[in-house]
């Protein structure tokens, strides 16, 4: 057993233990007019990393980050038989359970209500399937990685891992249905050693304590956090992380959408970087209070709402897209088809599509999913210890939320949007997505470059190469302000150095040199020039090789 050390924010939680009757509802207030909060003083609500993020993405706190009034929620639980569940400053609300529905027309007319809503939910990402058997040696073992290692690969992951890029002080906030024995199995134990679990919350029973209800939450974190060498190490493994259960699995009802707003309003006051959610939200138990697809709109469902509104506060939304490609309903599921979110598709080790991962678009049109990450046969780690292969979009997420946080590490001057344009950019398929696997599947180490070639001023022009599509030579022109040894590397499109040209620059020289010899022999593709002074990387370009 662990202890854990809880902020002491203002965050609205009340919970009755012996509530079990499923007369859940969504109450809505009208204002805050009252609240005993200020903006001018968000510390009493928001930690200090969460300033701290909001600062950096240049976003401010307005009245929507103001915690609900108390006195609101006061007069609520006067009345015999309600219990205040969670409550959401989002959406200035509290999920309550009542045992009599004969009151709710008494708290309906309450001067300062809104609205009331029954609320119910989906179960738990559906389609999700779990191997028994451990898994052996294959072609992808690596004597550092485990078995992970290919779903690191796809991404060229392990080259941001080489440069130091492995998610240190980046935070990722889980959303998920428990974390089974997370406190006591092996690969995760750096992450309480090092002090780089930042916080736990159950808004289902209303505790700190996740390591238990479900071994979902365990796989999808051992995607990005597990890291013993040899064995299985995550795509971020160094990162801060916030566990936070909101999913029941032994009902479906809407009220776990309701929890997961509690939840992603607590990682935003925690002050987390990213928001890794492996669940969707489509059917429930009262078939009548279903989501359909035209609700698919990114605007409709509270979860998807919510969801952009945690983008809007600085934070990197990643979803899995959905386990229903094969079924009836094969679209998106909410919180996937939010405008600002991340949705990532399955694909399995040879980057095709698993037949489970859910097809776009979002009923208004977008864009989904945007990208794919490997969901079929992916390596997990389980509460037994094991390393299993387990299916769905609820690991190809993780897989790659855990590199998002290794590339907003190289480029912390970036904003959660531009890093996401990052990510999509760098997709196999960026020139011809499609609404099964979006952009594709992204390689990191392109979208590392690409993002330090934004960070050059281009008034400058440290760097032209042209063309950018190219069948023998290459024009270079930049400007030396200092002397010293320059090198025009290229790297193939895994970051694998295949030539390279030396030049000895005297300051303040206007450089005009040409690649040639160098790229003899270069099949047809993407490259990368990539400009160097005494082993500092300046500045970066793409170019692609053409048949003449």
């Amino acid at each position: 057993m662990i202890k854990i050390i809880c902020l002491s924010l203002f965050i609205p939680f009340f919970y009755n233990g012996n509530a079990q009757s499923s007369n859940r509802y969504w109450v809505r207030f009208t204002d805050k007019t009252s609240t005993p909060f200020a903006i001018e003083n968000p510390n009493e609500f928001l930690s200090q990393r969460a300033i701290d993020r909001r600062m950096r993405s240049n976003v401010a706190v307005d009245l929507q980050d103001l915690p609900v009034d108390p006195v609101y929620i006061g007069e609520l639980s006067i009345f015999t038989g309600v219990t205040i569940w969670n409550s959401s400053k989002w959406f200035n609300a509290v999920s309550i359970h009542v045992s009599d529905s004969l009151i709710l027309d008494s708290i309906a007319s309450l001067p300062f209500v809104l609205s009331v809503d029954k609320v119910k939910s989906i179960r738990l990402d559906s389609g999700i399937e779990f191997s028994s058997k451990s898994l052996g040696h294959s072609n992808y073992h690596h004597l550092y990685y485990g078995m992970a290692f290919r779903q690191i690969e796809m991404h060229t992951g392990h080259l941001l891992h080489n440069l130091g890029f492995d998610g240190a002080n980046m935070t990722i906030a889980v959303l998920d249905a428990g974390f089974d024995k997370v406190d006591e199995v092996d690969v995760f134990s750096t992450i309480i050693s090092e002090g780089r679990l930042l916080g736990t919350r159950d808004f289902v029973d209303g505790n700190n304590y996740v390591f238990n209800a479900s071994q979902h939450g365990t796989a999808v974190l051992s995607c990005m956090g597990a890291n013993t060498p040899g064995k299985m190490v995550g795509t971020a493994p160094k990162a801060n992380y916030v566990l936070i259960r909101t999913e029941d699995v032994s009902s479906e009802s809407l009220v776990e959408e309701d929890n997961w707003i509690a939840g992603a309003e607590f990682a935003d006051s925690i002050g987390a970087d990213i928001l890794n959610t492996s669940l969707g939200y489509t059917q429930f138990d009262d078939s009548s209070m279903n989501h359909t697809y035209a609700d698919m709109d990114g605007n409709t469902t509270r979860i998807s709402v919510a969801a952009d509104i945690a983008a809007s506060r600085g934070i990197l939304v990643i979803t899995s897209a959905g386990n229903m490609g094969n079924q009836p309903w094969h679209y998106i599921s909410a919180p996937a088809d939010a405008d600002s979110t991340i949705a990532v598709a399955a694909v399995d080790s040879f980057m095709v599509r698993a037949v489970f991962s859910s097809y776009g678009p979002s009923s208004d049109g977008d864009l989904k999913p945007n990208v794919a990450s490997m969901g079929f046969r992916t390596a997990c780690t389980f509460p037994n210890g094991n390393v299993q292969q387990a299916n769905g979009t609820s690991f190809s997420s993780p897989v790659l939320a855990g590199m998002a946080a290794c590339l907003w590490q190289a480029l912390p001057n970036k904003s959660n949007m531009e890093i996401k344009s990052l990510i999509e950019r760098s997709g196999h398929q960026y020139n011809t997505p499609d609404y099964s696997l979006g952009y594709g599947v992204p390689n990191f180490y392109e979208a590392y470059l690409l993002g330090k070639q934004e960070s050059v001023s281009h008034s400058d022009e440290l760097l032209r190469v042209f063309p950018t599509q190219f069948t023998d030579k290459l024009n270079i022109h930049f400007h030396s302000q200092d002397t010293g040894n320059w090198r025009l590397r290229i790297l193939n499109i895994l970051g694998q150095e295949i030539g390279v040209k030396y030049l000895y620059v005297t300051d303040n020289q206007y450089v005009q040199t040409v690649l040639t010899d160098e790229l003899l022999g270069l099949n047809m593709g993407a490259y990368f020039i990539c400009l160097s002074k005494d082993d500092l990387e300046i500045s970066v370009s793409k170019v692609l090789k053409i048949i003449p």
